[in-house]
Parts: structure tokens; sequence; C-alpha cells
């Protein structure tokens, strides 16, 4: 429907109320212009499915029965979270349910949701398992939306895929890429075409991703990875809110309001084992548990939650005895509805979008003064840093609400205060007789990614700027790259774009500059829907590894001796003239060792003759006694003159 027919549909008042005040906008900023217009033509959309929206579902959920289930599902937790979905359903859905491995079979008929349906469904679940040898995924998708034809209404048509592995019909490696390339060409254009959405859920690492992303991200569904099956009641619950956009009231401290406009109410509410039963205390009565539950609330106890469905609850504050889960849910049937523009399942970081509240009664926008002037709506983001606080949404015509009392309560999310990842997204209406709420999940992804990586042999960065091509318009990126060092001094960097390849590269030498810096990157660019972002990357550090120049030596230049200048002789003082007393010790100390040195003398002269004396006087003994050896006795001459 176009923007022209949608205005038909509005009071000759509405137009002009538009028209005058766009004529204040001409004294506007650009960005704001865009923006209040960005909030008028969402405000129209809204507005003219507000007036005429049918809320009817058509969901085909497709879950996975090969083989490798039994690794990445041994406990067969596929039964409860299908049970869980199942039991959330509303009876304004049609549904069926389709098994895939090597085969597709239709394990629940596709029905008109009621409680005949739910408990054939309940029944039917207990028989999933794993014995298939393949995984057929173009065959589920196929058969199980061959019936889908021309425009979806009445209903909002749906797919919830659930799968743990690749596209595998057969051993050859050829026949599974044919199989693949045809859902992406020929599959999934069609079910765009026939406006269906689909939601997917990868139950391992090895799930084809990228098909799964590419199948969520194109029909602007919801994907999401999921390491254990222990996570899959919780993810079914997202998709379903997703599906179903169901009315709610808040659960805070366990505790819930019910007013005399809710018809039906449900609860949720997530046990672990081992913990004791949950009990309902309903306003001015007696508590009660799925053994003692009263006429008129039908109880399904299951692994890890319970779920009830209380007919025509009592108007008051009901309390839930059970341990507090940030998920636990409690959803209404009513005529009094709250109603929300949707948010895109990926939202670009940096990106602002209106957010836009109103609510209807038997189908009709509610207009009365009465009624707008006691209303406080208010907005919470919750996600990987914690809970933010609460944001008012406005009706009088300020900041982005676009006209003051039209029933429309506005405000604008998103910009750089997202973190990255998933999040969601609660907001709350107070009125004095009625609360509402509304989950809208989301996920924040940057336009551009940046990849910092050594090089060689490291002393190179390579700095790689890739856009996400889903969310922008890789064309009209525009890069500004640069370093900071601690004192805040900037460095351009200019990284190039190269042939055939997405994104710009660079370098960055780490031996050119010691200490650390910051690589920030700001990106603009254009979205899929055309409207202009700016985004400013979270800085990365580097280090250089530049070493300090060495500090030269400098040698002192020689001393030339200065000439000095003959000092006189200074005359002696009278007091420093030696007197007799000096004059007498200073000759008694010469004598003293004058003597001394001749002592001394002496005894050196005295032990070196003494020892001459002595050797010679023992040499000349030894020659006498040798002497006296070699002579005989008798001597022969001395005998014969004797004769």
């Amino acid at each position: 429907m176009s923007a022209d027919n949608r205005m038909r549909g509005f009071s000759g008042y509405q137009v002009l109320t538009l028209k005058m005040h766009s004529r204040d906008y001409l004294g506007m900023s650009k960005g704001k212009v865009r923006i209040i217009l960005l909030l008028i033509g969402l405000t129209l959309i809204w507005c003219g499915r507000l007036q005429g929206a049918d809320e009817r579902a058509d969901v085909r959920i497709l879950i996975d029965v090969s083989g490798s289930m039994k690794q990445n599902d041994p406990k067969n937790l596929r039964r409860p979270a299908l049970r869980l979905l199942v039991g959330l359903l509303s009876s304004r859905t049609r549904a069926g349910v389709w098994t895939f491995g090597q085969y597709v079979n239709m394990q629940i008929p596709l029905g008109q949701v009621d409680s005949a349906w739910k408990e054939r469904a309940r029944k039917s679940s207990k028989s999933i398992g794993s014995p298939g040898r393949f995984t057929n995924i173009e065959g589920a998708l196929r058969r199980s939306t061959e019936d889908w034809s021309g425009p979806p209404e009445p209903y909002r048509r749906s797919v919830i895929l659930l799968t743990d592995g690749m596209v595998d019909i057969s051993k050859d490696k050829a026949r599974n890429a044919a199989s693949k390339k045809r859902i992406l060409k020929k599959i999934l254009p069609r079910l765009k075409e026939r406006e269906a959405t689909v939601h997917t859920i990868a139950l391992s690492k090895n799930a084809d991703h990228e098909l799964m992303r590419a199948l969520a991200v194109t029909t602007g569904g919801w994907y999401e990875q999921v390491e254990n099956a222990d996570q899959l009641q919780k993810v079914f619950l997202r998709i379903f809110e997703k599906v179903g956009k169901p009315d709610a009231v808040p659960l805070k401290d366990n505790k819930f309001t019910i007013d005399k406009s809710i018809t039906e109410a449900t609860l949720l509410v997530f046990r672990k084992s081992g913990v004791r039963p949950t009990e309902i205390v309903p306003p001015q009565g007696e508590a009660f548990n799925a053994d003692s539950a009263p006429v008129g609330v039908s109880w399904h106890r299951d692994d890890g939650y319970d779920m009830l469905t209380i007919s025509d609850p009592r108007a008051g504050e009901w309390k839930v005895r059970a341990e507090f889960d940030p998920d636990n849910r409690v959803m209404v049937v009513t005529d009094l509805k709250m109603r929300t523009t949707e948010l895109p399942n990926r939202l670009i970081q940096g990106q602002s979008l209106p957010i836009v509240a109103g609510f209807i009664d038997h189908g009709k926008p509610i207009r009365k003064r009465e009624f707008l002037q006691v209303v406080n709506v208010s907005a919470t983001r919750r996600d990987s840093a914690g809970e933010s606080e609460a944001r008012p949404l406005l009706d009088n015509g300020s900041e982005s609400d676009a006209t003051a009392g039209d029933g429309r309560f506005s405000m604008a999310f998103g910009g750089e205060s997202l973190n990255s990842g998933i999040g969601e997204l609660v907001i709350n209406a107070t009125g004095p007789t009625f609360v509402r709420e509304k989950r809208i999940t989301f996920e924040v992804a940057p336009p551009v990614i940046l990849d910092v990586s050594p090089k060689g042999d490291g002393g190179l960065l390579s700095v790689k700027i890739v856009p996400d091509s889903q969310l922008i318009n890789p064309a009209s990126l525009r890069i500004e790259a640069w370093l900071e060092d601690a004192e805040g001094s900037e460095f351009p960097l200019n990284p190039e774009a190269v042939a055939d390849a997405p994104g710009t590269y660079g370098e960055i030498d780490l031996m050119g500059f010691a200490g650390k810096r910051k690589i920030t990157v700001k990106a603009v660019a254009d979205t899929r829907s055309g409207a202009e972002i700016t985004y400013l990357d979270s800085p990365v550090e580097v280090e250089g590894m530049k070493l300090p120049d060495p500090e030269p030596i400098v040698e002192p230049p020689p001393e030339k001796p200065s000439p000095v200048a003959a000092e006189p002789i200074p005359e002696p003082e009278p007091s420093a003239v030696p007197n007799s007393e000096d004059r007498e010790g200073e000759r008694s100390g010469w004598v003293n060792g004058t003597i001394w040195f001749g002592v001394i003398n002496l005894l050196l002269i005295s032990g070196v003759g003494g020892a001459f004396w002595w050797v010679r006087r023992r040499n000349q003994r030894n020659q006498v006694k040798l002497i006296d050896e070699a002579a005989p006795e008798d001597d022969p001459i001395d005998e014969e003159k004797g004769e």
C-alpha cells in the first residue's frame, strides 16, 4: 500500500495537521528533518497496520531428525521445546510440524491451533528422535511451503527451521552443493516473494551458518546459533514472540496484575530440577499448584518449565511462588492492546530508529485525551552490559514525537550507546486500571569489521576494514582511519580499496614508532533502506617496536693548563716562628733516629759476619776429616827406613 493510499484513510484533520507541521521543518537541520520524516512515514505505516491489522499467523515448523542429532541433542530436548512453542501458539494461528532427515515427514498436520490440535502435537512430539541418514533441508523447505501462493493475507507467514548440519542429501558432494544452490537461487526468492519470514536455529558449530543466516536476513527473520540443546526452550520463546506478537503484562518480583479487560492469561515459568513445585496465589484466594489447580486452569508441566492458562482470571494482583527467572512471562488475551512499531532483527551499530507505541480497544485506536493523559509509557534496554535506565516515550510533540496528543508515544532508539550482540527492548505502559508490556529482541552489528593481524615477521600489521553488505551499501562507504597516541596526537592512515575484494586494506609499520597507539575507524555509509549513518568503531590498541636512538658519547675537550702566577712567599707570622722547645724536640727526635739506625746496621753486619765465619770453619773441618780418612795406618816408606 502506498503512502498516498494510507493517507486517504486518515481524516481531513490528520492530513492537514501533517501539512501544517511540515512548514516548521524548513528551519531545522537536514538531519532532524530526515528523522521526523522517517517518523511520519513509519507512523503512517504503523497506523495503517493498526487500523486494518489481522493478527492471524500461519506457522510452518521444521525439525531436524538426522543422525547427528544424537550428539548435539542426546536428551531429545527438541521434544519439550516443541511442546513449549505449541502451547504458546494462539487460537488465531494455523500451524504444522515437519521432520526431516533423508526424507520429509509431516509430523503434525497443518491445522487451526485449538486444544485438540495442541493435544495431538504434544503426543506426536514424543516420537521425535534422530533416525535420519541425511539432512534434506531443501526438501523440508519445499514441501512445507508448497501450498503458499499469492499474497499472504489474512495470515502472516512464518517458517521456523531447526537444524544442526549442512545441506546433505547424498554422499556425492556435487549433489549437496547443487541442493544448496537451489535453496538460495530458487526457494529463497520464492519465499521472499510470498512475504514469508524464515527464522533459523543452528544447533551446532558445524551447521551451515552461511545458509542459515542468508535465509533469515533475506526474509527479515531471526537467526541464532545455539551451543547447547538446553537453550532451545528460551530460543523458541524468543521466536514465538516474533511470530505470535503476544500481548503481555509485566512480571516483577514474581507478581503481576490482571485488569478487567483480560479474558485469559498464560503463565510460562521456567523451573530448575530439584526445586519445589510452582505455586500460584490469586487475589484474595488460596495458593494452588499443578495437582490442586481449580476449574478454569489448564496446567502443563514439562521438562524445565510450567505452563498454565487461566480462563477469566480474577482482576487484581497475582503472585508466583517459584525461583525468579528473567524469561518468565505472563501473556494475556485482551481487547485493550498495546501496539508498537517493529524493530529490524539486526540493528546497525550507530543507527537511530524511532519507536512508536499506541493503544487499541476492540480493534480501534484510542484517541481520548482522558485516557492518553494518564498513561505513562517507558522503555528499558537489556543487553550484555546490563539494564539501562527507563526512558520515556512521549506524546507531546517534542524531541522525536511528531504530533502532540495523537495517541502515538515516540522516542528515538539506538545510536552509539548500543552494544554489539543480542539485546532486548522492554516497553512498559501503565494506566490507572491496566498495565501492558512488549518485548523486542534484536541483534546489534557494526556496519564494518576492523581486522588487525600481524604480517611477516611481526614488524608490520595488516589492517582490513570490511563492510557488512547485508546492512549497508558497500559502494557508499567512506572510511577515515587514524592512529592516536597517549597525548592525543593523530596520525592519519590511508587504507586503499583492492580490486575484486570487499573493503579497504592497509598496513602499519610498527618499527616506525614507539609506545602504545590506538587505531580508530570512522565509517559513513548508506543503509540498505537509504538512510545515512555514521559509525565510530571502538579503538584497537597496538604497540610500536621502534628502539630509542642511542645517545651520542660526547668527550670533553682537553683542558689547557692555565698559567699559574707565582705566589708570593708569605712572611712568617710571629705565631708561626718555632720556639726553643720546638727546636729541642726536633733535635732530640733526630738524634734518637740516628742511634736506632746505627744499632740496626751494626746488628746486621755482626750477623752476616758471624754466619760467614761459621760456614768457613765448617768447610775447613770437613776438609781435615777427609784427609785423615784417606791416609793408611802404617806408612810403608817409614817401615823400610826403619829396617
